[in-house]
């Protein structure tokens, strides 16, 4: 098969690997596909076994007018991608390019696949602290959303809670979970990072991994690190990962100096993703604070599975969607005192843990991807 990908990002350079990436470098081992190249990110540019196709006339970087401005030059673009490559389909997930690409599939008589892997009225909303931006972002973003949906061939989605939210807006999708790396997210000895990192052998450590963004409440966990060090001194919160359109990292760096943990709180910045696993392994537990009560309804994060590939135990908010799933590693928190409770249990009883996670490999998931593709194609 020939296949366009218009992905949600920068494919080349945005520091954080999105499903696409793992789902779709798997592909390329046995299909042409071809990949949008947007120029909106500065990290250091990504290898990768996809075909990359410059799609873009104004380098902005603001994402929002970068994908405003380069619209026209989108619809042109990948028409004519298409049409000269003989693509046989296109999966689109970005909103604005992914509207682009579905007109530029439907002129040319080629099926598209629409990738809903998060919910994009609230995700795009949550950039913007003004509550009527935010409110007008929102709305035009569902709009374009739903047009999207209403011109797809088919739809896929990440998480059993979004098929049934997309269900009850009349539209039928299928479930494609995000995954993980099952060769390198695995249980290992964390000692020699640990020492790398300037944490000594008997410290306790509360880990993150991920965007440092609002939607994760870290600013709670360092604001509870304070009980945390009294009932056990050699306590460290280690956050991997760096903040990509807000000054969020900023405030938590102050937040923890005004609070007088500073020298408790690591800061790693963001790590290539193959490095995740020996920094996953210096945490004795990891933790997902998802915030926003529309998100945590809908979602089905990658941490949740790299944490659980590694053996970790998990202390997060309610995510119904992962608690579905389920796991003996797995301890909720409601509020910060429990927040606290469920850490304090985690220093009292230390444990590692055995999880089996072949069905959700990226191998797994790019096969299923792959039969709903080719079904368009016969």
């Amino acid at each position: 098969m020939k296949i366009l990908l218009v992905s949600t990002q920068d494919y080349i350079h945005h520091p954080v690997p999105s499903r696409h990436h793992y789902i779709f470098e798997e592909l390329a081992k046995r299909h042409e596909v071809h990949v949008a190249h947007f120029h909106v990110s500065r990290g250091a540019p990504r290898p990768t076994r996809l075909i990359v196709e410059e799609a873009t006339q104004f380098p902005v970087k603001s994402p929002l007018l970068h994908y405003t401005i380069n619209a026209p030059y989108h619809y042109y673009i990948f028409n004519r991608i298409i049409r000269e490559k003989k693509i046989d389909v296109v999966v689109a997930a970005h909103v604005l390019a992914g509207a682009a690409v579905i007109s530029a599939a439907k002129k040319n008589h080629v099926p598209a696949v629409f990738d809903l892997k998060d919910w994009f009225p609230d995700s795009a909303a949550a950039y913007f602290k003004n509550r009527f931006l935010a409110d007008t972002v929102r709305r035009g973003v569902w709009e374009i959303t739903r047009r999207n949906l209403t011109r797809s061939n088919r739809i896929t989605t990440v998480s059993p809670s979004l098929v049934d939210k997309l269900k009850h807006l009349g539209f039928s999708a299928e479930l494609i979970t995000n995954g993980v790396d099952t060769d390198i997210f695995v249980p290992q000895d964390g000692s020699r990072t640990r020492q790398e990192l300037g944490i000594g052998p008997g410290e306790f450590v509360i880990g993150f991994s991920g965007s440092i963004e609002r939607w994760y409440a870290i600013d709670e966990m360092i604001r509870a690190l304070p009980e945390l060090i009294r009932y056990r001194k050699a306590t460290r919160l280690l956050i991997i990962g760096g903040s990509l359109f807000t000054d969020y990292e900023k405030e938590l760096r102050a937040l923890a100096q005004s609070l007088g943990v500073a020298n408790r709180v690591i800061f790693t910045g963001t790590k290539p993703y193959a490095e995740l696993p020996r920094f996953n392994a210096c945490m004795d537990v990891c933790t997902i604070p998802l915030s926003p009560p529309q998100w945590v309804d809908i979602a089905l994060p990658n941490k949740f599975f790299e944490y659980s590939a590694c053996g970790k135990p998990i202390v997060m908010r309610p995510i119904p969607d992962v608690t579905r799933i389920g796991g003996p590693n797995l301890f909720v928190y409601r509020t910060r005192e429990e927040f606290v409770d469920r850490i304090k249990y985690q220093m009292d009883h230390p444990a590692t843990f055995r999880i089996n996670l072949e069905n959700y490999s990226w191998r797994e998931k790019a096969r299923q991807f792959e039969n709903i593709l080719s079904e368009l194609c016969t």
